[in-house]
C-alpha cells in the first residue's frame, strides 16, 4: 500500500533521503557477505519472560529463517498488504517477522504486550487486521489467551500464530517453521521480488492522544529508514557495533531507533528485558554493547553502577524523553567514552535526536531546518512554532512560544486508512504543510543574525495524561471509569511521584457505597478487558468532581485533594 504521493516520492528520492531498497534487501546483503557473524541475540531470561527459548542467530541463520517463514506464509495464502498485528517482546522472533513483512509486503502493527482485550480488538478493527502473531505470555500477562479471545470475536481474523511454550490450543505454532531453516533451497535463498516498493507501508504505530484520539500512522520503508539513519548518524552506529534494544517495539523508540537502525547497518542486536539497573549493567559487561537507550531519568543511577570495562566500550548512550524537556532531571556527569544523545519522542509522530553539548542540560531545538551533521545540505526535518509570529507581530513582551509543527522525509502526512476508507485522513497541518503536534513550546533564544531561534518543548496543549510511554485523553479515561459498577461520576489525574519519577495514574470516584466501591471498580475494569496501563494505581473517594464552568475537569484540584483524602 502506498500512502506517499508521487510528488513526495519524487522530492525525497531526488534529495537522497529515500531510496529503492527495502529493509529485507538491505539485511540480505549483510547476510550474504557476513554469513557467520552474530546478528541477533535474545535476552537469556526470555523463556521465563515469554515462554520462548532464547535464540542466538548469525546473519545467515536469521536470513534462512526469514526465507523459510516467507515460504510458509505464502503457501497458506498470506497476501501483500495484509495487516498483521504483532504482540512479541523485543527479540529475534520479532526481528525475523519484521524482515518477513518487508519481504512479502505485509503491514506490521506492533501492539503493547500489556494491552487488554478491549484495546486489542479496537485497534485490529480500525486497521482491518487479518492475522496476529503473539507470544504465549509476557511475565504474568496472558497474551496468547487474550489474543485467542479477541480472534474468536472477530470473523476477519484468518490466522493466529504463536511463539512460546504453554500457548492455548487453537493457535498456529511458528517455532517448527522457523526451525526448518536448513530446508530452504540454496538457489532461492537470495532471490528477491522487486514488485514491492520501498515506498509501500511496512509498519503501523499509533500516534499519541491529543485533542483527538491516537490514530494509526502507516510508515513506508523509506520513512522508517530515514528516521533510523537520522538517529544512527547521531549515535555513530556502524556494522561492527553491538546495540542493546531495551524498548518495546510498539513505539518508535524501540522499533525505529533500535531494531530498524540495527537491521539497516548490520549491527549486532542484543535484546534486553529491563528488570533492574544492576542487571542491565551486568549484561552490558557480558555481551560487550557499544550502544544503549535508557529512560532519561535513569541515567544517574545506571551511570554510577557501570563497571570500568563498560565505561570504556560504550560509544553512545541515548537518553529518551517524552515530548517535554521541562522539569526533567538531567544528570550532568559522564565518566564513560560514550557520547550522550538526547532522543525526544514527539507524540509518536517523529523522533528528534541531538548530541548533548552542555553536560547538564537537554539542548534546545532549532526553529527551521534540522540538517544532517555529516551533510549540511541534507535536511532531515523542519520545525515551525505555530502562533509565534502572530505574538511577535503584536509586539507582546511576554515570553514567545507556540505549538510545535513539523514536516520532512521522516514524517507521513496522513493516517492509515481505517476500515471502509479508501484513503487515510490527512493529519492536521498548516498552509505550508507543517503537521500540528499539539505540543507547546517556548522560545529560549531569539534569532540573531545567522543564529537560529531555539525553543524548548513544554508538553501537551490538550488535556492528556501521560502514563509512562502511553498517553490518553483525560476525558476518555473519565468516561471509562464512569462505566464501572457503582460509580456515578469519575475523573482521572496524575499524582506526582515523591522520588521525582513519572506521575502515578489515579482516579477520583463518586460512588454509591465506599465500602465496596474499590472492589466493584477494579472488578469492572477487569471484566471490560481494559489494558493494565489504564488501571489507576490508587483511587480516592470524593463527594463531587470539581469542574470549570465549561465542564472541564479541574485535575489540579484533584491532585491537591489526593494529598488530604483518604486513599482507598
Amino acid at each position: 500500500m502506498l500512502l506517499s504521493t508521487p510528488e513526495q516520492i519524487e522530492q525525497y528520492s531526488s534529495s537522497g533521503h529515500w531510496g529503492e531498497d527495502r529493509l529485507d534487501v538491505l539485511f540480505a546483503r549483510q547476510a550474504k557477505d557476513r554469513e557467520d557473524d552474530l546478528a541477533l541475540v535474545d535476552d537469556q531470561d526470555l523463556h521465563a519472560i515469554s515462554g520462548r527459548k532464547p535464540q542466538c542467530l548469525s546473519f545467515i541463520r536469521t536470513w534462512r529463517r526469514v526465507v523459510a517463514l516467507s515460504e510458509f506464509l505464502t503457501g497458506i495464502g498470506m497476501k501483500s498488504d495484509t495487516v498483521v498485528a504483532m504482540l512479541l517482546p523485543p527479540g529475534s522472533d520479532a526481528a525475523v517477522i519484521t524482515l518477513v513483512a518487508s519481504r512479502l509486503g505485509l503491514i506490521l502493527a506492533p501492539l503493547p504486550l500489556i494491552s487488554g482485550e478491549a484495546d486489542i480488538k479496537e485497534k485490529l478493527e480500525q486497521v482491518g487486521a487479518k492475522a496476529i502473531v503473539c507470544c504465549s505470555h509476557y511475565e504474568d500477562e496472558p497474551v496468547a489467551e487474550r489474543v485467542r479471545n479477541v480472534a474468536a470475536d472477530m470473523f476477519s481474523i484468518r490466522f493466529v500464530f504463536c511463539l512460546g511454550d504453554g500457548a492455548p490450543e487453537g493457535l498456529i505454532d511458528l517455532a517448527p517453521v522457523l526451525e526448518e531453516e536448513d530446508s530452504v533451497s540454496e538457489e532461492a535463498l537470495f532471490e528477491h521480488s522487486y514488485q514491492i516498493s520501498a515506498n509501500s507501508v511496512l509498519a503501523l504505530h499509533w500516534s499519541a492522544a491529543g485533542s483527538e484520539r491516537g490514530r494509526p500512522i502507516g510508515r513506508s520503508h523509506n520513512h522508517l529508514l530515514a528516521q533510523a539513519r537520522y538517529v544512527s548518524e547521531q549515535t555513530d552506529l556502524v556494522s561492527e557495533d553491538c546495540i542493546f534494544v531495551t524498548h518495546h517495539l510498539s513505539g518508535l523508540v524501540g522499533f525505529v531507533s533500535g531494531l530498524v537502525s540495527a537491521l539497516d547497518v548490520g549491527a549486532r542486536v542484543q535484546f534486553h528485558a529491563f528488570k533492574s539497573n544492576a542487571r542491565l549493567c551486568q549484561t552490558l559487561a557480558e555481551f560487550g554493547g557499544q550502544h544503549v537507550s535508557l529512560p532519561g531519568g535513569q541515567w544517574q543511577a545506571i551511570h554510577d553502577l557501570l563497571p570500568m570495562p563498560v565505561r570504556e566500550q560504550l560509544k553512545s548512550v541515548t537518553l529518551v524523553w517524552n515530548k517535554s524537556h521541562v522539569g526533567q532531571t538531567s544528570f550532568g556527569e559522564n565518566e564513560t567514552a560514550a557520547r550522550i544523545v538526547d532522543l525526544t519522542d514527539f507524540h509518536e509522530l517523529v523522533l528528534f535526536s541531538q548530541i548533548r553539548r552542555d553536560p547538564s542540560e537537554i539542548g534546545p531545538v532549532s526553529v527551521g531546518e534540522i540538517a544532517s551533521i555529516k551533510d549540511p545540505e541534507m535536511i532531515w526535518m523542519e520545525t515551525f512554532l505555530f502562533g509565534m509570529e502572530e505574538a511577535r507581530a503584536r509586539g507582546e513582551d511576554k515570553v514567545l512560544g507556540g505549538e510545535l509543527c513539523l514536516k520532512g522525509p521522516m514524517l507521513p502526512d496522513c493516517a492509515y486508512p481505517l476500515v471502509g476508507m479508501v484513503e487515510g485522513e490527512a493529519l492536521p497541518r498548516t498552509e505550508e504543510g507543517f503537521i500540528h503536534t499539539e505540543i507547546g513550546c517556548r522560545v529560549v533564544q531569539n534569532e540573531v543574525d545567522e543564529q537560529k531561534a531555539m525553543f524548548q518543548p513544554l508538553g501537551d496543549l490538550a488535556d492528556v495524561l501521560t502514563i509512562g510511554g502511553f498517553a490518553e485523553r483525560g476525558r476518555d479515561l473519565d468516561d471509562l471509569y464512569r462505566q464501572c459498577s457503582g460509580v456515578s461520576d469519575a475523573a482521572a489525574f496524575l499524582a506526582p511521584c515523591n522520588d521525582g519519577g513519572p506521575g502515578q495514574l489515579m482516579a477520583a470516584l463518586v460512588v454509591d457505597d465506599r465500602d465496596i466501591g474499590r472492589e466493584l471498580f477494579y472488578g469492572s475494569l477487569k471484566d471490560m478487558g481494559v489494558s493494565k496501563m489504564k488501571w489507576p494505581r490508587e483511587v480516592i473517594f470524593v463527594e463531587a468532581i470539581p469542574r470549570h464552568t465549561n465542564g472541564k475537569v479541574m485535575r489540579d484540584s484533584l491532585i491537591a485533594a489526593s494529598d488530604v483524602s483518604n486513599v482507598a
